[in-house]
């Protein structure tokens, strides 16, 4: 063994394994003074990659999670408006019903409840112009999915919500496969007289329901069309002539019941309770038969047929419903709409409430929700044409439908001039209210609730996998932490004693 002076090649061993614990004690140190499984980029590298990778996302989620509190509590704000301008209109339709009354009401009690009609429909109008959330205005119409563009064929449209797919504007386009069509019915009296050969009694049937119409003896055809709609609104069939042209019938015209509305729930019925001077079919049929007691004739209507990108689409008359990822709306075309008016399009713009409830950037992470405008001017439905070709008739056209607004004092249809129509604008109106808290609240639970529980799952999971990467475990680290600090105290002995052999030479030079 030599022994040299100037270099302790011990020594140097020593302090470097010395230096080697001393780094390790203090970066164990560190890791126990934070906490953190990763102190320093050195520590886990690839593990600090998926640490701050899991981060952003547990971030991101806790974002998202308030985004939908915050959707949540805005629908809930809507909705209680909504319930409380449902009870309002229950309370008008109440009054309206108490106009019908002729046979009991005095002029100051309808006049006492016009003015409770009016203070309603003030009240609605308030809290139609009042709701907010934060500075959003929620029910007065601004954060409704606002349509720019839409076919002369559309005469209603009502779009509750929308993937924008990040863009501006939105086309859809629906395609006509058959248009909705009437219950009708062709009938005739005696087709040499035009006149009734002894006293008839006819059942007439409609979606409203049935009542019976006596047909005397020598009546004209005439005569006849004005008994059926006398009873048009116990009935829901109107009649007219079946050429389709206005005036006096001559001997041997025929007439048309039809349904006063458009759809597959719709029909036109005739049963004959007494006498044999009828002749009836169902309008497709043709050439009307000779019907005796007991025969019946019946046909119903059809709804309108119509698809968007190859789907078959629900259809009530000439009302068209979506509900898919893509739209929720509800379409009316005008009457008569068929494949020759085809296809018919909207465009939406990005308007209403867009929420984001994930964390990404996809179509599905954000839905885009319009609050429709419930004020008196629009609640109720579109004034529109039900029944006849024209006026001047005994079958001439009834003018029904209205909104709300119009049930005021001295509006078209107030409690001294119009109640049973404004009954109908009245139900309309409920029936809208009703529809639409039936979206938010599916919306708020199957959407908003269900994706608030998604999110708190994924926050849990990423969580627990944030913390496997990141997060110390102390038991492991303290044996760790002792286990260095014992080499470090080892090392500096061993180093101290390495120091001592270059002593050894003195002994040589003694």
């Amino acid at each position: 063994m030599g022994l040299r002076l100037h270099t302790n090649v011990s020594a140097v061993t020593s302090l470097r394994h010395l230096n080697i614990s001393d780094r390790l004690q203090k970066s164990s140190l560190k890791r126990l003074s934070s906490g953190d499984a990763i102190a320093e980029d050195s520590n886990d590298p690839s593990g600090l990659v998926i640490s701050e990778k899991l981060r952003a996302q547990i971030g991101s989620l806790q974002q998202a999670r308030e985004n939908s509190e915050h959707a949540s509590h805005l629908i809930s704000t809507a909705d209680e408006a909504l319930g409380e301008i449902c009870d309002l209109l229950t309370t008008i339709r109440g009054s309206l019903v108490f106009a019908l009354n002729t046979g009991g009401a005095s002029e100051d009690q309808l006049r006492a409840e016009q003015d409770a009609v009016d203070n309603a429909i003030l009240s609605i109008d308030r809290i139609a112009a009042s709701t907010r959330f934060g500075k959003s205005n929620l029910l007065n119409g601004s954060s409704a999915i606002r349509v720019t563009d839409k076919s002369s064929a559309i005469s209603d449209l009502s779009v509750r919500s929308v993937a924008m797919n990040r863009a501006d504007e939105r086309t859809f386009e629906i395609d006509i496969a058959a248009a909705a069509e009437r219950a009708a019915i062709v009938a005739q009296l005696d087709t040499a007289t035009g006149t009734a050969a002894g006293d008839q009694i006819i059942r007439i049937t409609g979606a409203i329901g049935s009542k019976d119409v006596l047909v005397n003896d020598g009546v004209t055809t005439q005569d006849m069309m004005e008994a059926i709609n006398a009873v048009r609104e116990n009935t829901g069939v109107y009649a007219t002539l079946a050429s389709g042209t206005l005036g006096s019938p001559a001997a041997g015209d025929a007439i048309l019941l039809q349904s006063d509305e458009y759809g597959a729930d719709q029909e036109a019925m005739m049963d004959v309770i007494q006498g044999d001077s009828l002749y009836a079919a169902p309008e497709a049929d043709g050439t009307p038969e000779h019907l005796a007691v007991g025969d019946t004739v019946r046909d119903t209507g059809a709804d309108l047929q119509a698809g968007m990108r190859g789907m078959k689409l629900s259809a009530r008359g000439n009302d068209i419903i979506i509900k898919n990822d893509q739209l929720n709306a509800r379409i009316t075309l005008a009457d008569g709409t068929g494949p020759a008016d085809g296809p018919v399009q909207f465009t939406v713009a990005d308007s209403g409430f867009t929420f984001q409830l994930h964390i990404g950037t996809a179509e599905r992470d954000s839905v885009t929700v319009g609050l429709d405008g419930v004020a008196g001017a629009f609640l109720g439905m579109a004034e529109r044409t039900r029944g006849g070709t024209g006026t001047g008739t005994s079958y001439e056209a009834v003018a029904i439908g209205g909104y709300v607004s119009s049930i005021r004092s001295g509006g078209a249809n107030d409690l001294a001039t119009n109640p049973g129509n404004g009954v109908r604008i009245v139900d309309a109106a409920i029936n809208d209210i009703s529809e639409y808290r039936s979206f938010l609240g599916s919306f708020q639970s199957s959407t908003i609730e269900s994706n608030m529980n998604s999110l708190n799952i994924a926050f849990q999971n990423l969580a627990a996998s944030e913390s496997d990467v990141r997060d110390l475990d102390y038991a492991r680290e303290s044996a760790e932490f002792a286990r260095r600090r014992i080499n470090v105290e080892a090392g500096t002995s061993v180093l101290a004693s390495a120091n001592l052999i270059s002593q050894n030479v003195l002994s040589l030079l003694a």
